[in-house]
């Protein structure tokens, strides 16, 4: 137990320090760019290789948190859901940090990896006992919407991306109903289910920025610079919905 405390504090250090240095060259870049995007792009390239290191830290935190899981099926869903969430953070950052022309590609394959991420995240919050191995009804909704974006794309009635977002989209508001949902079904004890809750609320909330971060404008107008900021503000949001969600699996001190 010593060592597992040493090592998520180890973990915790590391973050901490690398969030710093990510908003730190953030907003420098910020400042020294303005609301230029080509600037903003070709000056981020560190924030690419901090961001991974982040959610690297975040997975072998989620990994070590869940061998003191209240359950040990909790501890194993939180441990497949960040691996799909490592997944996506990969496709955002390294995708575009090695391959700079490839930004469709790591749009669209990150935001696929983060549906899987919620689709595990809203199994394991409609649990509603131990035994409970049934598949949450609201997987219908969730089918319709992926077929409703396939078929979309095929037609042509809506781009790759677009359509991929729209359907995230979807999957997240689901994703935070189930989780603010997650207090009522007795499962959790009364901490985690709070943890659970306000987690998955600043997840959204980080969902949002990172859609506003994606929407351009003009070069310095106000509308490029809503979009520059809400992309400095997603990860004061995302880490501390992340250590929620963690924290959530922990057993309750007796």
């Amino acid at each position: 137990m010593l060592l597992q405390t040493t090592a998520q504090k180890i973990v915790f250090s590391v973050l901490a320090v690398f969030l710093l240095i990510t908003a730190g060259k953030d907003w420098f870049d910020f400042y020294s760019c303005g609301a230029v995007s080509q600037c903003l792009s070709d000056s981020g390239t560190l924030q690419l290789y901090t961001k991974s290191v982040m959610t690297t830290m975040l997975t072998i935190l989620a990994f070590i948190t869940a061998s003191s899981a209240f359950s040990g099926r909790d501890g194993k869903l939180l441990r497949a859901a960040f691996v799909f969430s490592l997944l996506a953070d990969y496709s955002f950052s390294l995708i575009k940090a090695f391959a700079p022309d490839a930004g469709t590609i790591s749009t669209v394959l990150g935001i696929t990896f983060f549906m899987v991420f919620q689709t595990i995240l809203i199994y394991r919050h409609s649990r509603k006992s131990e035994a409970d191995k049934s598949l949450p009804k609201i997987y219908w909704l969730l089918a319709v919407a992926v077929i409703a974006g396939v078929a979309l794309i095929a037609t042509g009635t809506l781009g790759l991306t677009v359509a991929v977002v729209v359907v995230y989209g979807i999957f997240v508001i689901t994703s935070v109903v189930m989780g603010m949902l997650a207090p009522r079904k007795g499962y959790f004890p009364a901490a985690n289910a709070k943890l659970i809750c306000w987690g998955m609320v600043a997840f959204f909330f980080g969902d949002v920025c990172v859609g506003l971060s994606m929407v351009t404008g003009d070069d310095h107008s106000a509308l490029q610079s809503v979009a520059e900021i809400a992309n400095n503000i997603i990860w004061w949001l995302y880490v501390p919905a992340q250590l929620m969600l963690i924290r959530a699996t922990v057993k309750p001190q007796a």
